[in-house]
């Protein structure tokens, strides 16, 4: 299996010890016990230094395969009077909010550890050796009994610089490297997480109908299946399963920044960069990464996407519609209003219209219902389309036969083909992430557009 990416491992812990050890200075003075003590105290004073507690990138283990490889966003408290609170919300709860509290302490064993050592509700699910009930297929059903996630309660301190920006924590057993990023005073806990959770589902969500794009300088690749949190990402022309390398990432909010940021550092092709960590440019629709602009995560081409869709040589499942209550220009929905007043006459009610491929030809159907009839009726329209540099040109070419006479009854259909028959603009109507809805906008009038959604 071809490996696009390298990963560069952090400074191991005994170096992180000793960058400690230069911040003493008479620790040469004491005791291996009375380092030892010292640097207990000195990281429990670091963990307790922000009165928020921080956010935890968790991953349980190094594997690239849901769920052990997912990553997990922890929040954790640490009090001075050794208890933590701990918070999360993913499929170990069930999708819910839950919060424990429990005892922690800085022990020494061979440098120091971060050791979770009651039983927490929360923490502890990574090490439950359970059955973990979102696994498998009720064909192929998984039993992780005896194992569960496989994750650490025991974390070594590897790094924990003295301004509390930051502290890594390393896995005891499995290995894993844990960044802990601070959580802003007066954030609650449950609301920062449905925050980040939401922005991620509406960034990666389960039913994309498209990809996303990655660009490392002159190298771009594809990273498909984002939404699970370990997208497959492979050379854009290559084989996605040849081709194929999973690498896990996580996002996480500061201020008002989200950031994507990868487990592994990924290594660019015929430079010494490497990058890791992404934050999102709400103004280009892009996560940047903070190594250098020239490096970035795009959505997928809005034109591109949307032209693909019309495509009349190749089969199509994919049906665009919109309706009187979609986001539409007050000049779009005054020509829909007037279709649904003018079938109102004849006892009938608009209901959408939806644009699809069907055996080969571009349709448009105009949808209306009888107030007798739950089924919606359609008259077919046959459209061909052109793409251009910025989006697509709609030609009328005729109305079905069977359906010409009720095409004709109704001036205000011809008036919608007269507007649809024209260039207009493809934009995401939302994020180029997220391609389900798209913005068509006409190229010679501003002020009519329309969103379409996939049906």
């Amino acid at each position: 299996m071809k490996k696009i990416f390298s990963i560069a491992l952090l400074m191991v812990t005994a170096l992180s010890f000793t960058g400690c050890v230069q911040e003493e200075d008479d620790i040469f003075d004491q005791s291996a016990a009375e380092r030892l003590n010292a640097a207990s105290t000195l990281y429990s004073k670091r963990l307790m230094a922000k009165p928020n507690g921080w956010a935890i990138q968790l991953y349980p283990t190094n594997d690239n395969e849901a769920p052990y490889g997912n990553g997990y966003l922890v929040l954790c408290r640490f009090h001075d009077d050794y208890s933590v609170d701990v918070a999360m919300r993913n499929e170990l709860t069930g999708g819910l909010f839950k919060e424990a509290t429990s005892v922690w302490q800085v022990i020494t064993d061979n440098g120091p550890v971060l050791s979770f050592n009651t039983y927490n509700e929360v923490l502890h699910a990574f090490t439950n050796p359970e059955d973990i009930p979102t696994t498998g297929t009720p064909e192929e059903p998984k039993n992780e009994t005896g194992v569960g996630i496989g994750g650490d309660y025991e974390f070594i301190i590897v790094d924990a610089p003295e301004d509390a920006s930051y502290m890594m924590l390393k896995g005891k057993k499995r290995g894993t490297y844990n960044l802990l990023t601070p959580m802003e005073d007066n954030v609650d806990y449950e609301s920062y997480l449905k925050d980040v959770s939401d922005f991620q589902n509406a960034m990666f969500p389960s039913n994309s109908p498209t990809f996303d794009v990655v660009y490392f300088g002159d190298d771009i690749y594809k990273m498909e299946d984002a939404n699970d949190g370990i997208p497959n990402i492979y050379p854009y022309d290559g084989d996605r399963v040849v081709d194929e390398s999973f690498n896990p990432f996580l996002v996480t909010k500061r201020g008002d920044d989200y950031y994507l940021r990868f487990r592994d550092e990924i290594s660019i092709r015929n430079t010494e960069d490497k990058v890791q960590d992404f934050r999102y440019d709400a103004a280009k629709d892009i996560f940047v990464s903070v190594a250098g602009d020239q490096y970035y995560i795009d959505g997928d081409k809005p034109v591109r996407f949307f032209n693909s869709t019309l495509d009349t040589n190749e089969f199509s499942a994919l049906q665009w519609k919109w309706t009187r209550s979609s986001e539409l220009s007050a000049e779009m929905k005054s020509v829909l209003d007037n279709i649904d007043s003018q079938l109102r006459a004849f006892k009938y009610s608009f209901r959408e219209n939806v644009l699809k491929v069907d055996n080969g030809r571009l349709i448009l159907q105009l949808g209306y219902k009888s107030p007798n009839s739950t089924d919606v009726q359609y008259i077919d329209c046959y459209m061909a389309s052109k793409p251009t540099e910025d989006g697509v040109e709609l030609k009328f070419e005729g109305v079905d036969n069977e359906m010409k006479k009720m095409y004709d009854a109704v001036p205000a259909f011809s008036d919608l083909i007269s507007q649809l028959s024209q260039q207009f603009v493809v934009t995401a109507a939302t994020t180029k992430f997220n391609l389900r809805s798209v913005k068509l906008t006409s190229k010679a009038n501003p002020d009519l557009w329309f969103v379409l959604n996939l049906k």
